[in-house]
Protein backbone atom coordinates (compact mmCIF):
# COMPACT_ATOMS: atom_id res chain seq x y z
CA UNK A 1 0.00 0.00 0.00
CA UNK A 2 1.57 3.46 -0.80
CA UNK A 3 1.20 6.85 0.70
CA UNK A 4 -2.21 7.94 1.47
CA UNK A 5 -3.73 11.30 3.48
CA UNK A 6 -5.54 9.88 6.35
CA UNK A 7 -6.01 11.70 9.94
CA UNK A 8 -3.36 11.47 12.57
CA UNK A 9 -5.21 9.33 15.14
CA UNK A 10 -5.93 6.86 12.12
CA UNK A 11 -2.73 6.24 12.09
CA UNK A 12 -2.43 5.39 15.51
CA UNK A 13 -5.86 3.08 15.70
CA UNK A 14 -4.22 1.04 12.23
CA UNK A 15 -0.86 0.55 14.33
CA UNK A 16 -2.83 -0.79 17.28
CA UNK A 17 -4.92 -2.88 15.17
CA UNK A 18 -1.58 -4.01 13.96
CA UNK A 19 -0.21 -4.57 17.32
CA UNK A 20 -2.97 -7.19 18.10
CA UNK A 21 -4.97 -4.70 20.27
CA UNK A 22 -8.75 -5.75 20.02
CA UNK A 23 -9.73 -3.92 23.26
CA UNK A 24 -8.83 -0.46 24.35
CA UNK A 25 -9.43 0.22 27.93
CA UNK A 26 -10.56 3.88 28.96
CA UNK A 27 -12.23 6.55 30.27
CA UNK A 28 -14.89 8.91 27.91
CA UNK A 29 -13.89 12.21 27.47
CA UNK A 30 -14.46 14.75 24.98
CA UNK A 31 -10.74 15.15 23.89
CA UNK A 32 -10.95 11.50 22.86
CA UNK A 33 -13.85 12.29 20.48
CA UNK A 34 -11.23 11.70 17.70
CA UNK A 35 -9.55 8.45 18.41
CA UNK A 36 -13.12 6.91 19.10
CA UNK A 37 -14.13 7.96 15.74
CA UNK A 38 -11.09 6.25 14.26
CA UNK A 39 -11.65 3.34 15.92
CA UNK A 40 -15.36 3.13 15.03
CA UNK A 41 -13.94 3.55 10.82
CA UNK A 42 -11.35 1.13 11.75
CA UNK A 43 -13.55 -2.15 13.10
CA UNK A 44 -12.09 -4.64 15.22
CA UNK A 45 -11.00 -2.81 18.16
CA UNK A 46 -13.92 -2.66 20.94
CA UNK A 47 -13.48 -0.27 24.02
CA UNK A 48 -14.60 -0.92 27.18
CA UNK A 49 -14.99 2.09 30.26
CA UNK A 50 -14.04 1.82 33.11
CA UNK A 51 -14.88 3.31 36.35
CA UNK A 52 -11.86 5.71 36.51
CA UNK A 53 -8.44 5.63 35.23
CA UNK A 54 -6.42 3.54 37.45
CA UNK A 55 -8.91 1.11 36.82
CA UNK A 56 -8.72 1.52 33.16
CA UNK A 57 -5.19 0.99 33.48
CA UNK A 58 -5.50 -2.10 35.64
CA UNK A 59 -7.61 -4.10 33.49
CA UNK A 60 -5.04 -3.23 30.23
CA UNK A 61 -2.40 -4.47 32.62
CA UNK A 62 -4.83 -7.96 32.46
CA UNK A 63 -5.16 -7.73 29.59
CA UNK A 64 -1.78 -8.04 28.36
CA UNK A 65 -0.81 -10.33 31.35
CA UNK A 66 -2.83 -13.05 29.70
CA UNK A 67 -2.22 -12.33 26.00
CA UNK A 68 1.18 -11.39 26.04
CA UNK A 69 1.21 -8.54 23.80
CA UNK A 70 1.11 -4.70 25.26
CA UNK A 71 -2.34 -3.64 26.52
CA UNK A 72 -3.71 -0.23 25.02
CA UNK A 73 -5.45 2.42 27.59
CA UNK A 74 -6.77 5.60 27.04
CA UNK A 75 -7.64 8.82 28.96
CA UNK A 76 -9.03 12.01 28.52
CA UNK A 77 -6.12 14.27 30.53
CA UNK A 78 -8.53 15.38 33.08
CA UNK A 79 -8.07 15.71 36.85
CA UNK A 80 -9.42 12.59 37.61
CA UNK A 81 -6.94 11.47 35.00
CA UNK A 82 -4.06 11.49 37.56
CA UNK A 83 -5.51 8.00 39.30
CA UNK A 84 -3.61 6.46 36.04
CA UNK A 85 -0.14 7.21 37.54
CA UNK A 86 -1.15 4.16 40.07
CA UNK A 87 -1.92 2.18 36.84
CA UNK A 88 0.95 2.96 35.56
CA UNK A 89 3.72 2.13 38.32
CA UNK A 90 2.02 -1.45 38.86
CA UNK A 91 2.70 -2.12 35.42
CA UNK A 92 6.11 -0.85 35.39
CA UNK A 93 6.98 -2.48 38.92
CA UNK A 94 6.24 -5.77 37.36
CA UNK A 95 7.34 -5.44 33.73
CA UNK A 96 3.94 -5.41 32.22
CA UNK A 97 3.94 -3.76 28.94
CA UNK A 98 1.54 -1.09 28.16
CA UNK A 99 0.66 2.01 25.68
CA UNK A 100 -1.55 4.83 27.43
CA UNK A 101 -3.27 7.50 25.10
CA UNK A 102 -4.32 10.96 27.14
CA UNK A 103 -6.20 13.22 24.87
CA UNK A 104 -5.67 16.76 25.59
CA UNK A 105 -7.62 19.82 24.62
CA UNK A 106 -5.29 22.62 23.65
CA UNK A 107 -1.70 21.90 21.51
CA UNK A 108 1.35 24.49 21.09
CA UNK A 109 -0.12 25.06 17.19
CA UNK A 110 -1.55 28.45 16.59
CA UNK A 111 -4.66 26.12 14.90
CA UNK A 112 -8.10 26.52 17.15
CA UNK A 113 -7.97 24.58 19.62
CA UNK A 114 -11.47 22.37 20.31
CA UNK A 115 -13.37 24.40 22.63
CA UNK A 116 -14.07 21.53 25.83
CA UNK A 117 -14.17 23.38 28.55
CA UNK A 118 -14.14 26.75 30.33
CA UNK A 119 -11.01 29.35 29.75
CA UNK A 120 -9.75 29.03 33.42
CA UNK A 121 -9.62 24.88 32.82
CA UNK A 122 -5.91 23.97 33.09
CA UNK A 123 -5.60 20.02 32.72
CA UNK A 124 -3.09 18.05 34.50
CA UNK A 125 0.50 17.69 33.02
CA UNK A 126 0.33 13.92 32.48
CA UNK A 127 3.37 13.62 30.48
CA UNK A 128 5.48 15.47 33.16
CA UNK A 129 3.44 13.60 36.37
CA UNK A 130 4.31 10.03 34.38
CA UNK A 131 7.42 10.72 33.66
CA UNK A 132 8.27 9.25 36.91
CA UNK A 133 6.84 5.87 36.41
CA UNK A 134 6.60 5.53 33.02
CA UNK A 135 9.77 4.03 30.61
CA UNK A 136 8.48 7.15 27.79
CA UNK A 137 5.88 10.19 27.68
CA UNK A 138 6.16 12.32 24.69
CA UNK A 139 3.20 14.85 24.26
CA UNK A 140 2.60 15.31 20.30
CA UNK A 141 3.55 18.85 18.50
CA UNK A 142 3.36 18.10 15.28
CA UNK A 143 0.37 15.61 13.83
CA UNK A 144 2.80 13.96 11.26
CA UNK A 145 4.94 12.67 14.57
CA UNK A 146 2.03 10.31 15.76
CA UNK A 147 2.61 7.15 13.15
CA UNK A 148 6.14 7.14 14.23
CA UNK A 149 5.26 7.79 18.03
CA UNK A 150 2.98 4.94 18.48
CA UNK A 151 5.43 2.43 16.83
CA UNK A 152 8.43 3.47 18.93
CA UNK A 153 5.81 3.54 21.62
CA UNK A 154 4.78 -0.25 21.03
CA UNK A 155 8.81 -1.28 20.39
CA UNK A 156 9.58 0.43 23.84
CA UNK A 157 6.48 -0.69 25.79
CA UNK A 158 8.19 -4.05 25.43
CA UNK A 159 12.05 -4.33 24.94
CA UNK A 160 14.21 -4.66 27.60
CA UNK A 161 12.05 -4.80 31.11
CA UNK A 162 8.51 -4.03 29.63
CA UNK A 163 7.32 -0.83 30.73
CA UNK A 164 4.06 1.41 30.38
CA UNK A 165 4.87 4.10 27.98
CA UNK A 166 2.74 7.23 27.64
CA UNK A 167 1.53 9.57 24.60
CA UNK A 168 -0.63 12.77 25.07
CA UNK A 169 -2.39 13.80 21.47
CA UNK A 170 -3.89 17.25 21.51
CA UNK A 171 -7.63 16.81 20.06
CA UNK A 172 -6.85 19.24 17.30
CA UNK A 173 -3.68 17.65 16.29
CA UNK A 174 -5.62 14.30 16.33
CA UNK A 175 -7.93 14.58 13.42
CA UNK A 176 -4.90 16.80 10.93
CA UNK A 177 -4.77 15.01 7.77
CA UNK A 178 -1.13 13.24 7.43
CA UNK A 179 0.15 11.97 4.60
CA UNK A 180 1.04 8.24 5.73
CA UNK A 181 2.59 5.67 4.35
CA UNK A 182 3.23 1.85 5.35
CA UNK A 183 5.76 1.75 8.22
CA UNK A 184 7.32 -1.26 10.06
CA UNK A 185 5.48 -2.68 12.51
CA UNK A 186 7.39 -3.18 16.00
CA UNK A 187 8.92 -6.61 16.21
CA UNK A 188 7.14 -9.21 18.78
CA UNK A 189 8.56 -9.57 22.12
CA UNK A 190 11.73 -11.46 21.84
CA UNK A 191 10.62 -15.62 22.60
CA UNK A 192 11.44 -17.32 25.94
CA UNK A 193 14.13 -20.26 25.15
CA UNK A 194 13.43 -24.01 24.74
CA UNK A 195 15.25 -24.72 27.84
CA UNK A 196 12.73 -21.62 29.87
CA UNK A 197 9.79 -23.69 28.34
CA UNK A 198 10.69 -26.98 28.77
CA UNK A 199 11.36 -25.49 32.50
CA UNK A 200 7.88 -24.85 32.96
CA UNK A 201 5.55 -28.00 32.63
CA UNK A 202 1.92 -27.99 31.07
CA UNK A 203 -0.53 -27.43 33.58
CA UNK A 204 -2.89 -30.92 33.79
CA UNK A 205 -6.61 -30.26 32.04
CA UNK A 206 -8.52 -28.43 35.42
CA UNK A 207 -5.66 -27.17 36.90
CA UNK A 208 -6.04 -24.17 38.93
CA UNK A 209 -3.95 -21.49 36.98
CA UNK A 210 -3.13 -18.50 39.37
CA UNK A 211 -2.51 -15.10 37.66
CA UNK A 212 0.12 -14.41 40.08
CA UNK A 213 2.47 -15.52 43.11
CA UNK A 214 0.39 -17.97 45.39
CA UNK A 215 -1.20 -15.86 48.08
CA UNK A 216 0.12 -17.16 51.54
CA UNK A 217 -3.28 -17.34 53.38
CA UNK A 218 -1.55 -17.11 56.77
CA UNK A 219 -1.94 -13.47 56.39
CA UNK A 220 -5.67 -13.44 56.67
CA UNK A 221 -6.59 -15.56 58.72
CA UNK A 222 -8.90 -17.99 56.27
CA UNK A 223 -6.13 -20.64 55.65
CA UNK A 224 -9.29 -23.32 55.54
CA UNK A 225 -10.88 -20.58 52.84
CA UNK A 226 -8.24 -20.88 50.48
CA UNK A 227 -7.26 -24.31 51.02
CA UNK A 228 -10.46 -25.63 49.99
CA UNK A 229 -11.51 -23.08 47.68
CA UNK A 230 -8.38 -24.76 45.47
CA UNK A 231 -9.90 -28.33 45.93
CA UNK A 232 -12.93 -27.39 44.68
CA UNK A 233 -11.86 -25.15 41.49
CA UNK A 234 -8.86 -28.18 40.40
CA UNK A 235 -11.47 -30.92 40.91
CA UNK A 236 -13.54 -32.05 38.47
CA UNK A 237 -13.72 -29.10 36.02
CA UNK A 238 -12.80 -29.17 32.45
CA UNK A 239 -11.88 -25.75 32.14
CA UNK A 240 -8.79 -23.74 33.44
CA UNK A 241 -9.36 -21.58 36.33
CA UNK A 242 -7.41 -18.09 36.34
CA UNK A 243 -6.72 -17.51 40.10
CA UNK A 244 -5.97 -13.40 40.34
CA UNK A 245 -4.02 -12.50 43.76
CA UNK A 246 -2.32 -9.22 44.63
CA UNK A 247 -0.67 -9.52 47.73
CA UNK A 248 2.52 -8.19 47.42
CA UNK A 249 4.49 -9.84 49.87
CA UNK A 250 4.20 -13.40 48.04
CA UNK A 251 5.60 -13.02 44.91
CA UNK A 252 9.04 -11.96 43.02
CA UNK A 253 9.49 -9.86 39.84
CA UNK A 254 10.22 -11.91 36.65
CA UNK A 255 10.58 -9.67 33.26
CA UNK A 256 10.62 -11.25 30.58
CA UNK A 257 9.47 -12.71 27.13
CA UNK A 258 6.29 -13.10 25.80
CA UNK A 259 5.45 -16.95 25.32
CA UNK A 260 1.35 -16.93 25.15
CA UNK A 261 0.74 -20.28 25.34
CA UNK A 262 -0.40 -22.73 27.98
CA UNK A 263 2.70 -23.33 29.45
CA UNK A 264 3.47 -20.02 29.76
CA UNK A 265 0.47 -18.21 31.43
CA UNK A 266 0.05 -20.50 34.51
CA UNK A 267 1.90 -17.98 36.39
CA UNK A 268 1.85 -14.22 35.99
CA UNK A 269 4.42 -12.68 39.56
CA UNK A 270 2.96 -9.83 41.01
CA UNK A 271 5.60 -8.05 43.28
CA UNK A 272 3.84 -3.99 43.67
CA UNK A 273 1.07 -1.97 42.87
CA UNK A 274 -1.94 -0.02 44.59
CA UNK A 275 -4.83 -2.43 46.98
CA UNK A 276 -7.71 -3.14 44.98
CA UNK A 277 -5.38 -4.08 42.01
CA UNK A 278 -7.44 -7.58 41.21
CA UNK A 279 -10.66 -6.41 40.27
CA UNK A 280 -10.26 -4.67 37.28
CA UNK A 281 -6.97 -6.86 36.60
CA UNK A 282 -9.95 -9.63 36.20
CA UNK A 283 -11.87 -7.55 33.94
CA UNK A 284 -8.76 -7.28 31.65
CA UNK A 285 -8.14 -11.36 31.88
CA UNK A 286 -11.53 -12.12 30.92
CA UNK A 287 -11.75 -10.07 28.31
CA UNK A 288 -8.61 -11.26 26.93
CA UNK A 289 -10.14 -15.24 27.54
CA UNK A 290 -12.99 -14.17 25.35
CA UNK A 291 -11.07 -12.71 22.38
CA UNK A 292 -8.98 -15.84 22.68
CA UNK A 293 -12.14 -18.30 22.24
CA UNK A 294 -11.35 -19.56 26.09
CA UNK A 295 -15.06 -18.39 27.12
CA UNK A 296 -15.33 -21.91 28.91
CA UNK A 297 -12.00 -20.65 31.22
CA UNK A 298 -12.51 -19.49 34.61
CA UNK A 299 -11.93 -16.47 36.18
CA UNK A 300 -11.24 -16.25 40.60
CA UNK A 301 -10.09 -13.10 42.37
CA UNK A 302 -8.92 -13.41 45.77
CA UNK A 303 -8.79 -9.97 47.25
CA UNK A 304 -8.66 -8.99 51.07
CA UNK A 305 -11.21 -7.00 52.74
CA UNK A 306 -9.63 -3.36 52.73
CA UNK A 307 -8.28 -2.89 48.86
CA UNK A 308 -11.25 -4.54 47.94
CA UNK A 309 -13.75 -0.81 48.36
CA UNK A 310 -10.96 0.47 46.69
CA UNK A 311 -12.18 -0.58 43.01
CA UNK A 312 -14.97 -2.01 43.70
CA UNK A 313 -17.22 0.10 41.61
CA UNK A 314 -15.34 -1.61 38.54
CA UNK A 315 -18.02 -4.45 39.22
CA UNK A 316 -20.24 -1.92 37.15
CA UNK A 317 -18.43 -2.02 34.19
CA UNK A 318 -17.99 -5.77 34.63
CA UNK A 319 -21.65 -6.15 34.89
CA UNK A 320 -22.69 -3.66 32.07
CA UNK A 321 -19.63 -5.53 29.59
CA UNK A 322 -20.99 -8.96 30.88
CA UNK A 323 -17.58 -9.88 31.60
CA UNK A 324 -18.17 -12.56 34.56
CA UNK A 325 -15.59 -13.66 36.91
CA UNK A 326 -15.68 -15.10 40.72
CA UNK A 327 -14.63 -12.67 43.49
CA UNK A 328 -13.53 -14.48 46.77
CA UNK A 329 -13.19 -11.86 49.54
CA UNK A 330 -11.65 -12.78 52.57
CA UNK A 331 -13.37 -10.05 54.55
CA UNK A 332 -12.44 -9.60 58.78
CA UNK A 333 -14.67 -11.10 61.29
CA UNK A 334 -18.67 -10.31 61.53
CA UNK A 335 -19.26 -6.65 62.52
CA UNK A 336 -15.25 -6.04 62.26
CA UNK A 337 -15.97 -3.37 60.02
CA UNK A 338 -19.62 -1.81 60.01
CA UNK A 339 -19.21 0.69 57.50
CA UNK A 340 -19.19 -1.61 54.60
CA UNK A 341 -21.11 -4.73 53.53
CA UNK A 342 -19.43 -6.21 50.69
CA UNK A 343 -22.49 -8.26 49.59
CA UNK A 344 -24.65 -4.88 49.41
CA UNK A 345 -22.23 -3.30 47.58
CA UNK A 346 -21.94 -5.95 44.92
CA UNK A 347 -25.68 -5.96 44.83
CA UNK A 348 -25.31 -2.22 44.19
CA UNK A 349 -23.26 -2.66 41.61
CA UNK A 350 -25.92 -5.46 39.50
CA UNK A 351 -23.80 -8.23 40.98
CA UNK A 352 -25.19 -11.38 42.88
CA UNK A 353 -23.01 -12.15 46.25
CA UNK A 354 -22.94 -14.76 49.59
CA UNK A 355 -21.79 -14.53 52.57
CA UNK A 356 -19.90 -17.31 54.45
CA UNK A 357 -19.65 -17.73 57.96
CA UNK A 358 -18.97 -21.61 58.60
CA UNK A 359 -16.59 -23.47 56.56
CA UNK A 360 -18.58 -26.14 55.77
CA UNK A 361 -20.56 -23.89 53.89
CA UNK A 362 -18.17 -23.07 51.12
CA UNK A 363 -18.21 -25.80 49.18
CA UNK A 364 -21.68 -24.91 48.33
CA UNK A 365 -21.05 -20.58 47.74
CA UNK A 366 -18.37 -21.80 45.01
CA UNK A 367 -20.57 -23.72 43.22
CA UNK A 368 -23.43 -21.57 43.37
CA UNK A 369 -21.03 -18.70 42.37
CA UNK A 370 -19.71 -20.10 39.46
CA UNK A 371 -23.13 -21.29 38.36
CA UNK A 372 -24.12 -17.68 38.98
CA UNK A 373 -21.13 -16.13 37.15
CA UNK A 374 -21.85 -18.37 33.97
CA UNK A 375 -25.70 -17.86 33.87
CA UNK A 376 -25.63 -13.71 34.61
CA UNK A 377 -22.18 -12.85 32.40
CA UNK A 378 -21.61 -10.82 35.40
CA UNK A 379 -19.50 -10.91 38.32
CA UNK A 380 -20.58 -12.72 41.70
CA UNK A 381 -18.73 -12.28 45.42
CA UNK A 382 -18.42 -14.63 47.81
CA UNK A 383 -17.48 -13.22 51.24
CA UNK A 384 -15.37 -15.76 53.10
CA UNK A 385 -15.28 -14.00 56.96
CA UNK A 386 -12.34 -14.60 58.73
CA UNK A 387 -11.59 -14.36 62.41
CA UNK A 388 -10.32 -11.13 63.86
CA UNK A 389 -7.67 -12.23 66.04
CA UNK A 390 -5.76 -13.99 62.87
CA UNK A 391 -6.72 -11.29 60.57
CA UNK A 392 -3.41 -9.28 59.29
CA UNK A 393 -2.79 -6.21 56.78
CA UNK A 394 0.76 -6.31 55.60
CA UNK A 395 2.39 -8.17 58.71
CA UNK A 396 0.77 -6.45 61.34
CA UNK A 397 -1.43 -7.28 63.59
CA UNK A 398 -5.64 -6.48 62.86
CA UNK A 399 -6.65 -4.93 65.99
CA UNK A 400 -3.70 -2.35 65.54
CA UNK A 401 -4.21 -1.46 62.28
CA UNK A 402 -7.91 -1.42 63.04
CA UNK A 403 -7.21 0.88 65.25
CA UNK A 404 -5.37 3.54 63.41
CA UNK A 405 -7.31 2.98 60.36
CA UNK A 406 -11.39 3.14 62.04
CA UNK A 407 -10.51 4.27 65.37
CA UNK A 408 -12.47 0.93 66.64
Amino acid sequence: MGARRIPAVQAAVEIMKDEGADTVFGCPGAALLPLYAAMERTGGIAHLSAGHAEGAAHMADGWARTTGRAGVVAVAAEPGAVRLLSGLYAARQDAVPLVCVTGREASALPAPAIPLRHAGYRPPDLVRLAGAVAKRAERIEDPARIPGAFREAFRIAREGRPGPVLIDIPADLAGVEIVCGPGPVAPSAPGAGPALVDGVRSPAPGAVLPLSAPADPAGTGAHWALAELAELLGGGSSADTYVVSGLPEASASRPGASCPDTARRHRVPRRNGPPGWEVPTAIGVRKALDSRGERAAEVVVVVDGRGFPLTAGELAAAAQYEVPFVVVLLGGAEGADPFTDPVKLAEAYGCAGRDVLDPADLRSAVEWARKEAVSTRRPVLVEVRAERAADAYDGLPADPVHTRAYGT
